[in-house]
Order: structure tokens, then C-alpha cells, then sequence
């Protein structure tokens, strides 16, 4: 085998260098670049969520007063106990007011996080029975709504008024945390 000469040795030795640096570079340099990279996007999404979290807790005094004047519209009852407890707080206003109440449930519809639940009433009173009975109704702190309202006059010497209304009850459900 015959000995290299200075400029083959000199030429081995340079495409060596460039070998050994092309992957010093392909298998060590990238990959540790793209994982540098992957680390600071990371970090820079994890300042942008404590910058958003330290504007929450700022907020927090805020935001605890709105839940509690809007919390009592959030229910994580089923349907069955919320309709339950509807019909009971009717029925407990009419009892104050010394009033004959018919009540007739409509099935709960649902919208979404949205229960909406109806009662055809029918109540039989004097006339400022039946008005204290309709202003505790609507100073309920329940999202209530009148959809239909009949007032009539009765035969009757002890309930002389009748009314004919059709009252929806809202309930929003809790979002579900998974």
C-alpha cells in the first residue's frame, strides 16, 4: 500500500473535519436548538397564563361579588328537584296570601345549560291577596317570567278575583368540569 501525499492527506482530513461537523451539527446542534426553541415558546405561554391568572386574582374581590349576586341563578339540581322546589315556593306564597291555588306542571325544556321550567296556575282570592301573592312572585330573587296573564271576576263572595297565569322558571346549569 503506497503512502498518501500531503495534499490527499491534507484533503482526508478536511472532508473528516467536515464530516464529523456536519453531524456534530445534524445530530447534536439541531435537535438541541429545537428543543431550546420548544422551551421558550413553552415559557413564553406559561408567562402569558400567570399574566392572565395575576389579572384574575386582581379581579378576584369582583368577581366573588358578581357569582354572589348571580350564583343563586346556578343550580346542579336534576330537573325533578328543581321543578319540586318551584312548585313548593308557589305554592308557599299562595299559602301566605290565603289563596286557592291550581297548579298545573308543563315538562322542563332545556336549552344547552338552560332548564326552563313552566306552571299553569290557576288562583282564586281577593283582590289583595292575589296582588300581594303576584308581588312576592316577581321580587322572587328566581329568574321568573309571566308568559300569559288572565284576571277575571268569580261568583264567589270569598274569592271574588280569579287569575289565569302561565309563570317559567330559569335555572342555569354549573358548567361541568372534566
Amino acid at each position: 500500500m503506497r503512502a498518501f501525499s500531503a495534499r490527499e492527506r491534507t484533503l482526508a482530513i478536511a472532508t473528516i473535519a467536515v464530516l464529523v461537523t456536519w453531524a456534530a451539527v445534524s445530530g447534536l446542534a439541531l435537535p438541541l436548538w429545537e428543543r431550546l426553541s420548544w422551551l421558550r415558546q413553552r415559557a413564553e405561554g406559561s408567562q402569558e397564563k400567570l399574566a392572565r391568572l395575576t389579572t384574575l386574582m386582581d379581579r378576584r374581590g369582583s368577581i366573588e361579588r358578581q357569582f354572589q349576586r348571580y350564583g343563586v341563578f346556578f343550580s346542579d339540581q336534576p330537573d325533578e328537584r328543581l321543578q319540586s322546589e318551584f312548585l313548593d315556593e308557589l305554592e308557599q306564597l299562595a299559602g301566605a296570601g290565603n289563596l286557592q291555588l291550581d297548579l298545573k306542571p308543563r315538562s322542563v325544556q332545556h336549552a344547552g345549560r338552560l332548564s326552563r321550567m313552566t306552571v299553569e296556575l290557576n288562583v282564586d282570592g281577593t283582590q289583595a291577596d292575589i296582588l300581594g301573592f303576584l308581588d312576592a312572585l316577581l321580587a322572587s330573587p328566581s329568574l321568573m317570567d309571566i308568559e300569559r296573564f288572565r284576571l277575571s271576576t268569580t261568583t264567589s263572595a270569598e274569592r271574588p278575583v280569579q287569575v289565569s297565569l302561565v309563570v317559567t322558571k330559569a335555572a342555569l346549569r354549573q358548567a361541568s368540569s372534566k
